[in-house]
């Protein structure tokens, strides 16, 4: 009986209220607890996205925009500021900026992670916000738990009834690292992409296009494949 008054009460552990306020530490600190589910599937996501793609499109330009302002204030030459430096800052700037575009936004929780945020849409996907590290859109992250929890879909259950996706927006630099090139939507099971990343661009009907991928996609998760080389020290930036 107490065992089950534990998983009552962790179930409904700050979840929130009202759309669009500042949620505690949710469910995701608590990944051992919580089971691993089947995400949503690509169509899914994108119906359920594609209202947003001018907000996701504005986090990532905006926060560009203040930061080559920022930087242009800056004395000294841009080059002195390290690529891990400038993801950090930045990555600070989208937060600001999704805060912005997201706050009091109806259906919309803004939620703030334990050192990173969380923007939840209807109580079926959490998102974070990531640089992408390659044209192949993966992400590198601080191997905390919350972070392979998040990355290993160890799903939170809002309504007791689904459990939420949990996907990545995120962006990736020019070859000369001097403009944005890519904005896209991922989801991932540990690092390897379970469908087709769906390309964020604002004022579109049908929820993006579909980034050409190097392995074909599905609907569910496919088999992992790890890699036994450690990544290189820039690739394991939070950020």
């Amino acid at each position: 009986m107490e065992d089950s008054r534990r998983e009552r009460s962790f179930e409904c552990v700050d979840l929130g209220i009202f759309p669009g306020i500042f949620d505690g530490c949710s469910a995701t600190c608590h990944a051992a607890r919580v089971p691993i589910g089947t995400p949503m599937d690509r169509a899914t996501c994108a119906r359920l996205l594609q209202p947003y793609q001018d907000q996701f499109d504005q986090c990532f330009r905006n926060a560009w925009d203040r930061w080559q302002e920022w930087l242009k204030a800056l004395e000294g030459s841009p080059a002195d500021v390290s690529p891990r430096s400038r993801a950090n800052v930045l990555y600070d700037f989208i937060k600001a900026e999704a805060v912005n575009q997201f706050l009091g936004v109806e259906h919309v929780r803004v939620r703030q992670e334990r050192g990173f945020l969380v923007i939840q849409i209807r109580d079926r996907v959490a998102i974070r916000f990531k640089k992408f590290r390659g044209r192949k859109l993966k992400t590198s992250s601080i191997r905390t738990g919350q972070a392979a929890a998040f990355q290993g879909q160890a799903l939170e259950f809002a309504n007791e009834v689904e459990p939420m996706t949990h996907l990545v927006a995120g962006y990736l630099l020019d070859k000369f690292e001097l403009d944005l090139e890519k904005l896209a939507i991922t989801c991932t099971l540990d690092g390897e992409h379970i469908w087709a990343p769906i390309e964020i661009i604002p004022d579109v009907g049908q929820g993006g296009v579909t980034i050409p991928m190097p392995t074909p996609s599905t609907d569910g998760p496919r088999p992992v494949i790890r890699s036994a080389r450690k990544a290189p020290a820039e690739e394991t930036s939070e950020n």
